[in-house]
């Protein structure tokens, strides 16, 4: 006679066996949850969404505490060094709005200037102006294929 499972000697599964199951089931359950976890807060933390000047005016007040991202573009002859060249201030807008915005930060990319699409992330100040830590600029349409 051949045993296929621990059994008891009533015949019944042995108790040890269906704890075994259990473990393994609670190990594999721990597991996916994790991955599910890990997943999850990686998309959230790499999507990167940004508001257009109309849109951020249009929110001003439900995002005055919160860092957010900008796009829009340069207006011409804003562009204005300060602090001895270490910041800018210049006017970004769109279709429907502007408003200024000051960027401390790492150095400006070079193909920074008038009329160049911009996103800046930062926060909306009680003033009005926009304070901006991240630069990042558009290349030129002239560059494209």
């Amino acid at each position: 006679m051949a045993i296929t499972a621990a059994t008891s000697p009533l015949g019944a599964p042995h108790p040890r066996s269906s704890v075994v199951k259990w473990k393994i089931l609670a190990a594999a359950i721990s597991i996916v949850l994790g991955a599910g976890y890990l997943v999850t807060t990686s998309m959230q933390t790499s999507a990167v969404y940004y508001l257009t000047v109309s849109e951020l005016q249009a929110q001003s007040a439900a995002v005055q505490a919160q860092s957010v991202r900008v796009a829009g573009k340069v207006a011409p002859g804003s562009v204005e060094k300060i602090d001895g060249g270490l910041s800018l201030r210049f006017i970004v807008q769109d279709e429907g709005g502007s408003f200024p915005v000051v960027y401390r930060g790492a150095p400006v990319p070079d193909i920074f200037g008038e009329d160049v699409d911009v996103v800046v992330e930062g926060k909306m100040q009680s003033d009005g102006s926009f304070a901006a830590h991240t630069l990042l600029a558009k290349c030129a349409s002239k560059f494209e294929a």
